[in-house]
């Protein structure tokens, strides 16, 4: 049946089953038996959606006087492994009481 379909209709056809066959609440070989359709061949297309999805990406706004420092910078605040704050001469202090508060609602 899914030899006949183009290759984007075979993915559409798989992508259907795998949508119904997680809203069914049924097992995957169970949903597979009842709707006759090779559970491999299931899995394969299973394992292909998932490559294919990716994370979601969030756009961080960086403020108008954000600069690298290029030397050393005079201070060094770390916050365990996760968060390192270099802050240089001539930071401004409003951007860092900001980091500071969106770090305290992480």
């Amino acid at each position: 049946m899914t030899n006949t379909l183009s290759k984007s209709g075979r993915r559409q056809f798989w992508e259907g089953h795998i949508a119904q066959c997680t809203a069914s609440g049924l097992s995957q070989a169970e949903y597979c038996r009842l709707n006759q359709i090779s559970i491999k061949s299931f899995y394969y297309w299973q394992r292909r959606s998932k490559r294919k999805t990716s994370p979601a990406l969030v756009e961080v706004p960086i403020p108008k006087s954000f600069s690298i420092p290029l030397s050393n910078p005079p201070l060094c605040l770390a916050i365990g492994r996760e968060y390192r704050i270099e802050i240089g001469r001539g930071f401004d202090s409003e951007d860092l009481e900001r980091v500071v508060r969106i770090l305290r609602r992480i």
